[in-house]
Order: structure tokens, then C-alpha cells, then sequence
């Protein structure tokens, strides 16, 4: 472990055994258990700073060239971004999103999409937001091309790569936008009504995303902390949102020994407050969902 780490570890270690004197937390009684939530903790806070690392570095234009096997939407989405293009950087985490980052074909379904499988299409913001209906009707022709360049993440493996499925995502997102179709303004207009809290602008975002078809709890909750983490907006997750969630509220069940979603957000908000960690509800949300699936024996997970 390395000694920033061990520092990190330290200070969980402590920090959870106060927390135990405010609420009970059967699930780590045992050290061995504990010794694993705390490493999956420290495995989701380097995730965030991995993240906003990016944001920290210069790029230049050739990381949003898509021909390239080397394209990454995150890293292109800080340039654009840097450029002053939020469009087109909010667009790309969205592909991001969708897609998810394969263990074996990485960025590819991004990567292809977006260059229209090599085409002299690309279907970045501007492009897209003109007229959906275009590319679902590219992708109703070459969806089975597409299939063969890649795969979903695992959280998304779920998600139809067809019309009926990716087409539907992408068109009721550009509506999601609406017709300015301007990411700022959007943003902006619900800043006016809601106020520019972080964490009560993301309750917002999140509630208002309902509308894009196929995208849930995990991929709202994904795109719009990605957005925070990344810095394009000044945004952080007010909650778990365990009410929606499988693997968290397992997590949280067994880290508690309880049952009741009510209960379990106030814990948890609690907790969150008590640890003081960056973008702490994610990582309360990825770390207790990894550590319930191997709650006594480490092991490392991608995201």
C-alpha cells in the first residue's frame, strides 16, 4: 500500500470506529471485513481524483480525433471544455456514460459511434442535436457493424445497442436538452429556478434527467458526478439515491443490518458527513456496493 494510502486507511480506520459509537455498524465487526470496506473506500476516492487529475491537465486537439485507437471521450471532453465548447464536452460524457468503458474493447463503442464507424459522419453535438432522427436511422443500418466493435461496460450490459434502445437514449436526450439546444443555457435556466448549490443543482439535473429513455439511477448517477468530477459543472451527489439502487442497498443492509431505505439515508448521510471526503456520497455508493460482493476478502474492482 502506498504511504498516501496507508495514511487514508489510518484516518478511515478511525474515523469508522467513531462513527460506530453514533451508529451501530454490525457489517464491519469483524476486522477483516472492515480492512475491505476500507479499501474500497480508498479504491473509489483514487477513482475520484483520477478523474479530476484529468481536468487539471493542457490538452491538445488531437485527443478528440476519434480515428485515433488512443481516443478517450474524457479526455476530449476536457479539451473541449478548456475551449470553451460545453456542448460538445457534456456530449461526450454522455457517450461515455452510455457506452461505459469495456475491460477488453475499451472506448470503442464511443469511439466508432462517434466517428460513424469511420464515415465521413460524425456525430458529435452539433451534428446530433440537428436532427436525431438521422442517426437513428444511420444506426437502424449499421448497428450490427457497430455490435462488432465492442461491448458494453458491465454496468450497461443491459442497454440494447439498437435503435429501439441506443436511438431511443440518444434522440430523448437531445430532447432532454431541448430546443436551445444548449447545454449552458439548460443549465442556467435551472440554476434561475433552483439556485447554484451543488449538491441541490444535481438533485435537480438528476430528477429532470427521467426523461432520457433507458438511462437509471446508475447511469444518471454516473454521468452527472462525472460532470461534477470533471469541474464543467459545479455539481455534487446529494445522495446515494439507494432508494433506486440494488448493489448499494445491499451494501448498505449489511453494513447496517438493516432493512428499512429510510433508515439507511439517514445513516448514510451521516456517515457522509462524518468521513468529510470529496464527492463522499460516490464514493459511499461505489465503495459499499463493491465491498458487499466480497465483503471479507479484498478485491480490486475497475469501477
Amino acid at each position: 500500500m502506498r504511504i498516501k494510502d496507508k495514511v487514508l486507511y489510518n484516518n478511515l480506520e478511525t474515523k469508522l470506529t467513531e462513527f460506530t459509537k453514533i451508529h451501530s455498524m454490525p457489517g464491519i465487526n469483524d476486522p477483516s471485513d472492515k480492512d475491505c470496506l476500507i479499501r474500497q473506500i480508498i479504491d473509489s476516492d483514487r477513482r475520484i481524483k483520477i478523474a479530476q487529475i484529468f481536468k487539471s491537465k493542457s490538452y491538445s486537439s488531437i485527443v478528440c480525433d476519434p480515428s485515433k485507437t488512443s481516443f478517450n471521450p474524457l479526455t476530449a471532453a476536457c479539451y473541449h471544455f478548456q475551449n470553451r465548447d460545453i456542448d460538445e464536452a457534456l456530449w461526450l460524457i454522455f457517450l461515455a456514460t452510455h457506452y461505459g468503458k469495456h475491460k477488453e474493447h475499451g472506448w470503442n463503442l464511443v469511439r466508432f459511434t462517434y466517428n460513424g464507424l469511420g464515415s465521413s459522419i460524425v456525430w458529435d453535438w452539433q451534428t446530433i442535436s440537428n436532427d436525431p432522427s438521422l442517426f437513428r436511422t444511420w444506426l437502424r443500418r449499421n448497428h450490427q457493424n457497430l455490435k462488432q466493435k465492442g461491448t458494453f461496460s458491465n454496468h450497461r450490459k443491459y442497454v440494447s445497442i439498437q435503435d429501439k434502445g441506443t436511438g431511443a437514449t440518444f434522440e430523448s436526450y437531445v430532447n432532454w436538452i431541448g430546443p436551445s439546444k444548449s447545454h449552458e443555457w439548460f443549465i442556467q435556466n435551472l440554476i434561475a429556478t433552483a439556485g447554484s448549490d451543488p449538491k441541490t443543482l444535481f438533485n435537480k439535473l438528476y430528477k429532470s434527467m427521467s426523461v432520457v429513455k433507458y438511462f437509471g439511477r446508475l447511469a444518471k448517477f454516473d454521468y452527472l458526478t462525472m460532470i461534477g468530477k470533471l469541474g464543467i459543472v459545479n455539481i455534487e451527489p446529494d445522495s446515494t439515491y439507494l432508494n433506486e439502487s440494488t448493489g448499494p442497498y445491499e451494501g448498505a443492509k449489511k453494513l447496517f443490518n438493516d432493512k428499512s431505505k429510510k433508515s439507511l439515508n439517514i445513516k448514510i448521510n451521516a456517515l457522509e458527513a462524518h468521513l468529510g471526503l470529496n464527492f463522499g456520497m460516490q464514493i459511499i455508493e461505489d465503495s459499499i456496493c463493491n465491498w458487499q460482493k466480497s465483503p471479507s476478502k479484498y478485491i480490486h474492482f475497475r469501477g
